[in-house]
């Protein structure tokens, strides 16, 4: 998996005190985004969870993928809302 060096994107949730950030990579040549979650964070949230995911030394936690050639903050931060609702973590 390479990624496009000149396309990443910074998403984030922070509602209910809640306050977690992931950045979205896009695959170069590819209309995927690859979606982590950066470890250096506090994780504490989700830190029940982290062990079903990937862990990549560079970017933290793969959490989900997206098909999508653009991507916006809006859309993007509202999947990861999703995948954290969908995971029981808010």
């Amino acid at each position: 998996m390479k990624f496009d060096p000149n396309q990443h994107l910074h998403l984030g949730y922070y509602e209910n005190n809640v306050d977690l950030e992931a950045v979205a990579y896009k695959i170069q040549n590819e209309n995927k985004w690859v979606v982590f979650l950066d470890n250096e964070q506090d994780t504490t949230l989700v830190q029940k969870i982290l062990d079903q995911y990937d862990y990549h030394e560079k970017y933290g936690y793969k959490i989900f993928t997206i098909d999508a050639d653009d991507l916006s903050y809006e859309v993007g931060s509202k999947l990861l809302e999703e995948w954290l609702k969908t995971n029981n973590v808010i």
